[in-house]
């Protein structure tokens, strides 16, 4: 894949690039402030391509200089709370300002005025050259009642740069050293995954009975170019989130980075994303060793209707090859499910596509279907329950600025996702990386609602209300049924008689309140209050309560809502 890519960046150089910006870090505060733009204009031609995430630095502050010069005259009313918002947002992308000189900033002191005109510790901008860097910290503190051992999160960066050299190409890389002793319930399926949520190598114990932190790594970054004008490329070691929900049943940022080259193509009303990735299969090896690797394809489109509806399709396939990433799949243009039927039909394949609309003031209604078979006959007798009708759907809205309260915001979203979905014949072709799922936290075989209340009433105040209801089926002494997307569904009992919670039924639900307080730019104080209740047929309930308060410094909050 290297080579693939220094082959493109060679190419690339024989041509006049123009500048390339980073992306906006997944978690970001900034994207709340996007949604609301987005729904508030309603048929923003700019803002309404959101499906695909992280967002580009450059094109999101040239936006939000736009929208803001609307603000000051008069066009746009934007509330207090929104304004600030904007303000802030502004300076953490200081450096795609219009206007913008010969630049330098020190870090004097942590309390000092200078911290508050700008959220880094340190940058330069000479010419064609940028380098910004600023501290990363994180330190959440806690107790939850299934367990004796304190809980808590130390993540210390190393660095945060980015910036670009020769207006050509842009960079990034972020590092930070963890220690975690996670809930009970992470634990858990930390033990039976032998993976923990967001990492990929890890030193400690992950047994549930273990109060032994875990200690790991979590490394980003990459490089950006401008190929030519609407086409950019990337290549990192990142993730990338697919949809404009609380969860993605396409691709979700819940497994570890992963290294990959994204082609994005932007013309007319189109939206045109390319993903070649390597990923990690982890099943059944430990210790310090070479990981097999397995690969993913990738294609998204994007259209924009009308101003208000965009619609998206997508398809993928993921793979393994022992000698590297199979050429036939980098075509970006051919249909995948032909194309893997020309090597044989060897790997697993997924096709779906998305919408949003933003069809009423202040409301915008989001969607996802994703189908891994499709049998005609078999569709149309959907009530036999065959195996393989491996479908899942969400659909969701979103409401700003409630009953006119400014800045109170309401989520609601329903995930259903059958059987086997994500599941495949090896580890190889399923839907995992790093033993962690590439889509949803609960694998397949359930039904998920979400409930979110956000309320931000001052500029520097943050509160959250989340409820989590979901209901599986589990697999049953041994039996495969389904949920678990690690197991090969050749493991399968039978062939027909599936629902969606087939196998030992399971409930859970996970009510999270949350209070966030801004001391300085991009520095929090976090107050977190979980409760969660599981049920499992035959077993005793598990259930904890659990309090948090923590420390952040330009890192987001560590959550686990599953």
């Amino acid at each position: 894949m290297k080579k693939i890519f220094f082959f493109l960046l060679s190419l690339f150089f024989l041509q006049q690039i123009n500048a390339q910006a980073d992306f906006i870090e997944l978690g970001s505060r900034q994207y709340n402030l996007l949604e609301r733009l987005e729904i508030k204009l309603q048929k923003d031609s700019v803002l309404n391509f959101s499906m695909v995430k992280p967002y580009d630095r450059k094109i999101i502050t040239e936006r939000l200089e736009y929208i803001d010069s609307l603000q000051k005259t008069g066009k746009l009313k934007l509330s207090k709370v929104d304004q600030y918002n904007l303000d802030l947002a502004l300076k953490n992308n200081f450096d795609w300002r219009k206007n913008l000189g010969d630049t330098t900033l020190k870090f004097k002191n942590l309390w000092g005025k200078e911290h508050k005109n700008n959220p880094y510790y340190f940058g330069v901008k000479r010419g064609d050259f940028s380098f910004y860097s600023h501290f990363m910290y994180n330190f959440q503190l806690g107790k939850e009642s299934a367990s004796s051992a304190k809980l808590y999160n130390n993540s210390r960066g190393i660095f945060q740069w980015r910036g670009q050299v020769s207006k050509r190409i842009g960079y990034y890389t972020y590092t930070t050293d963890n220690q975690l002793r996670n809930p009970l319930y992470v634990r858990e399926y930390s033990t039976k995954n032998y993976a923990v949520p967001g990492f990929g190598y890890f030193k400690g114990d992950v047994s549930a009975g273990s109060v032994t932190p875990i200690d790991a790594f979590e490394v980003k970054g990459g490089i950006m170019m401008n190929a030519a004008k609407g086409i950019d490329l990337q290549f990192a070691f990142d993730k990338v989130f697919i949809g404009n929900g609380y969860r993605s049943l396409i691709l979700s940022d819940f497994s570890n980075n992963y290294l990959f080259l994204k082609v994005n193509t932007r013309f007319w009303k189109i939206n045109y994303t390319n993903l070649f990735a390597q990923m990690i299969n982890r099943d059944g090896v430990f210790g310090d060793t070479v990981y097999p690797k397995k690969f993913m394809t990738f294609h998204s489109l994007d259209l924009q209707v009308t101003k208000w509806l965009n619609i998206g399709f997508f398809e993928n396939i993921m793979f393994g090859r022992k000698n590297g990433y199979d050429l036939n799949y980098l075509n970006p243009m051919i249909f995948m499910v032909a194309m893997g039927h020309q090597v044989g039909s060897p790997d697993k394949a997924t096709i779906g596509m998305n919408f949003k609309a933003n069809a009423i003031k202040n409301t915008q209604f989001y969607g996802q279907v994703i189908i891994n078979e499709f049998v005609l006959g078999e569709v149309l007798k959907y009530s036999k329950g065959w195996w393989a009708n491996k479908q899942a759907l969400q659909l969701g809205f979103k409401t700003i600025d409630l009953f006119g309260v400014p800045n109170l915001d309401v989520q609601g979203e329903l995930n259903i996702v059958r059987p086997f979905v994500y599941t495949s014949k090896d580890n190889f072709s399923s839907y995992t990386h790093y033993n962690q799922a590439l889509a949803h936290p609960l694998g397949a075989n359930f039904k998920e609602l979400i409930g979110i209340v956000r309320y931000q009433p001052i500029p520097k105040l943050a509160l959250q209300a989340k409820v989590i209801y979901f209901k599986q089926g589990l697999d049953s002494a041994g039996v495969n049924m389904g949920n678990n997307i690690l197991l090969p569904y050749t493991t399968r009992p039978y062939d027909y008689g599936w629902r969606t919670g087939s196998g030992v039924a399971a409930t859970g639900l996970l009510t999270h309140v949350s209070a966030t307080y801004e001391l300085l730019p991009n520095i929090f104080l976090d107050a977190d209050y979980i409760i969660r209740n599981y049920k499992r047929v035959n077993s005793a309930d598990m259930n904890t309560n659990i309090f948090n308060v923590g420390f952040r410094m330009n890192l987001r909050k560590r959550e686990f809502d599953f």
